[in-house]
């Protein structure tokens, strides 16, 4: 999945944590591992809400899927990936026990 995280959201570590599906000590573990990538982008140890740079980072970092939620809509929608992936969703689809391509999706779908 890719995360097209909200750039005007923070977030706490104990969300992250729980979105890695980790406890928070071995979360707080990992990020002393890269303590010296958050202090330069000026990120203290004890901050309990991370800025949109350090989610981004550590997201990427950890393999972290973000829920929709937190993600940029707006953005997500726009994303070439996205679009390519709901033009094929709307080109065909499994029916009756073989695949059929879809000309139309009808508006109760």
């Amino acid at each position: 999945m890719i995360n097209y995280y909200d750039k005007h959201l923070f977030i706490s570590k104990k969300k992250l944590a729980e979105l890695a599906g980790v406890s928070d000590r071995t979360f707080r573990r990992y990020l002393a591992t890269r303590r010296h990538i958050l202090d330069e982008m000026g990120i203290s140890p004890k901050a309990q809400l991370l800025p949109p740079q350090a989610v981004k980072y550590i997201c990427e970092d950890y393999c972290i899927d973000l829920p929709p939620e937190l993600q940029n809509q707006q953005v997500l929608e726009k994303s070439p990936i996205y679009q390519k992936l709901i033009r094929e969703l709307q080109m065909t689809t499994y029916f009756n026990g073989e695949w059929t391509r879809i000309t139309e999706i009808p508006h109760d779908f």
